[in-house]
């Protein structure tokens, strides 16, 4: 796992600026790849690279340059590394060091771009060929890893993370705040993709590349895979053999996430996708391998005592991390890592265990992405008992609405029927679609014309996040529900929030996270069952759990979703933040804690407002090479 960065300009000047320019792109990404850097200058091209050494960590030095001349600088892993280079030493190539990096630039010589669809693994990677004076950019299929970009007159630079690109003189003067970008956030609690805050600044999505070849060419995003045709393509039918090819693609996905030159160490909480990565793992010889979760105060939200009897089942070495409650400078340090507002209240708990682990691994697998190719979300029984409601009269569902307001007083226990049921009356009487979109919302369009100021409100004028969910939904319309909001949700959660997290939490703590549920073969192989294999009334992830029966202990089998949540007290939007930025916000905004649980709407508030401080700070001089929380 690594950072990578480069510059391409058509005004290359003197080498050592463009070096130096470069240089502080790599500085910035220092928590990335403590290990080691490079920097590779051609005409009128710089590329720059960090290592976190995990596959042969005395070779594979960055930027590498091929038998063709191709240059390449890689973030990521390529777990069938050793199939690719038998597949290629039978077709002639030969190999000086054991990674996967020039297995990756040999294979690109050889196939070019179809070596995309060879790939089993998680990465962002640059290519620069000198023959056709191009630059390839690449991001895996679910965008497990990272890719920013900017693109100016005869100037493009490209990196793993935005604080990179705001280091080069060339960009930082020439981007701001996106108003779009800010509605996204106070709606989702982050920022859709390709969009990024700074208008200017784009992500490359996943499943997708691209080709700068100058001023003239520009840069276009194009996918090269393509969900929507396994979620289209005529259902599998959920039997047993489907059961046994699922549970033979998982193990696979788990044995191939175990390669690694350092030791591997896992994250476990007390649910089912955890465990049963664990499970397999030790099954394949990973029994010694350390195991982390996190404990919190509040009962509602710890899990450790349901983790510590999945581990003692395995027989499996557990740590509980407690949680703390951070301050304002620690929040602050976190909101570094994300380099725009991010209000997912589990960052926290994720960043712990990763610093946790990082004093013992550079690597560590997870549970992730279960959730989006198995159902295993609370709103989608919520989308389900939508459509038993969907025939109430809407008055019905306005004074249902209302007496849960005035009769139910918020909890604040993690994620609690009060709050539940708010928010599913609060969109009871919507379009099943938007209804969707609004169990995962935080502000409404009525509530953020009451916090944004006129001028944003104006900016905004006719622009409706959902819009983008909206164009999710459409290719994918003639699949069964359940498996349009499952597609919807990996374009948008899945990518903008859960792997976000995943990825800057862990590279904060210069740790690797490998995910097997989100072996591409394995969420190809989900989208195209029926749905019941997922979901079958309000019963959740049934072909897991038909799978890992007499593997994991039925406590861990029959326990729904929990979630990753962290307690958070509420903030509120203060009088000095909405006097400090009139630009951007109201004064009259007031979150009544006594009347709703706003503890997801306050947190993200609080960190918009660390975010837009630091970015008042930093927007006039050179932003300092960012360090991580230790």
């Amino acid at each position: 796992m690594c950072g990578i960065a480069g510059i391409v300009t058509t005004a290359p000047g003197d080498p050592r600026l463009m070096e130096a320019s470069v240089r502080r792109m790599t500085d910035a990404l220092l928590h990335r790849g403590p290990d080691g850097e490079g920097v590779w200058l051609g005409d009128g091209v710089a590329l720059g690279h960090r290592r976190l050494s995990i596959i042969d960590p005395a070779g594979g030095a960055q930027p590498m340059i091929g038998e063709s001349g191709a240059v390449i600088v890689f973030n990521g892993e390529i777990y069938n590394y050793r199939e690719l280079r038998a597949d290629l030493e039978a077709r002639g190539c030969r190999f000086k060091t054991e990674s996967d990096t020039e297995v990756l630039l040999a294979g690109f010589e050889v196939f070019g771009e179809d070596i995309l669809e060879r790939l089993i693994g998680m990465f962002a990677f640059a290519i620069w060929q000198p023959d056709r004076k191009s630059l390839f950019l690449a991001r895996d299929r679910l965008g497990k890893k990272p890719l920013v970009y900017f693109e100016g007159p005869g100037f493009f630079a490209f990196a793993s993370e935005m604080k990179a690109l705001l280091a080069l003189d060339e960009v930082r003067p020439r981007v701001d705040i996106d108003p779009l970008a800010l509605s996204d956030f106070l709606s989702l609690g982050y920022i859709m993709t390709p969009r990024s805050i700074l208008k200017g600044i784009a992500k490359l999505p996943a499943g997708h590349c691209g080709r700068y070849q100058g001023r003239q060419a520009g840069f276009r995003a194009v996918p090269y895979w393509r969900l929507e045709d396994f979620v289209t393509a005529p259902r599998g039918r959920y039997d047993g053999r489907a059961r046994e090819e699922f549970a033979a693609l998982l193990d696979d996905a788990v044995r191939l996430r175990l390669r690694s030159d350092v030791p591997v160490a896992g994250y476990l909480s007390g649910g089912i996708d955890s465990a049963s990565v664990m499970a397999l793992a030790a099954r394949h010889g990973g029994a010694s391998l350390k195991t982390f979760c996190v404990s919190f105060e509040d009962a509602s939200f710890d899990e450790s005592e349901l983790a510590g009897q999945t581990a003692k089942h395995l027989g499996l070495d557990l740590t509980k991390l407690p949680c703390p409650n951070l301050q304002d400078d620690e929040l602050e340090h976190l909101g570094d890592a994300f380099d725009e507002p991010f209000a997912d209240t589990s960052q926290i708990p994720t960043y712990l265990m990763n610093r946790a682990a990082s004093r013992l691994t550079k690597v560590a697998l997870t549970g992730d992405g279960a959730d989006e190719c198995l159902a295993g979300y609370s709103t989608y029984r919520a989308d389900v008992l939508h459509r038993l409601v969907s025939g109430f009269p809407s008055a019905v569902l306005r004074v249902a609405d209302g007496l849960a307001s005035s009769l139910l007083r918020p909890s604040y226990r993690k994620v609690s029927f009060d709050y539940k049921l708010r928010r599913f009356l609060g969109g009871a009487g919507l379009d099943r679609r938007r209804a969707h979109y609004w169990w995962r919302g935080l502000f409404s369009e009525d509530e953020k014309g009451r916090i944004l100021s006129p001028d944003i409100v104006k900016a905004c004028a006719g622009y409706d996040p959902f819009e983008i969910y909206a164009g999710y939904f459409a290719p994918v319309r003639s699949a069964a529900f359940l498996d349009q909001c499952l597609f919807v949700d990996i374009k948008t959660w899945l990518q903008d929030d859960i792997l976000v997290k995943a990825d800057r939490m862990s590279m904060a703590n210069s740790v690797e996270v490998r995910s097997p549920f989100l072996d591409h073969r394995l969420v190809e192989f989900l989208a195209g069952l029926e749905p019941p294999a997922k979901m079958l009334g309000l019963s959740q992830k049934r072909i897991l759990r038909h799978a890992m029966q007499g593997r994991l202990p039925a406590s861990v089998l029959r326990r729904p979703k929990q979630g990753f949540n962290a307690p958070s007290r509420p903030y509120g939007l203060n009088a000095a933040s909405a006097r400090d930025f009139p630009q951007f916000f109201r004064h009259d905004l007031v979150l009544d804690p006594g009347a709703e649980d706003v503890s997801f709407k306050s947190f993200a508030l609080r960190v918009l407002d660390i975010w837009l401080r630091k970015h008042a700070r930093d927007r006039d001089h050179r932003r300092e090479a960012w360090e991580p929380l230790r």
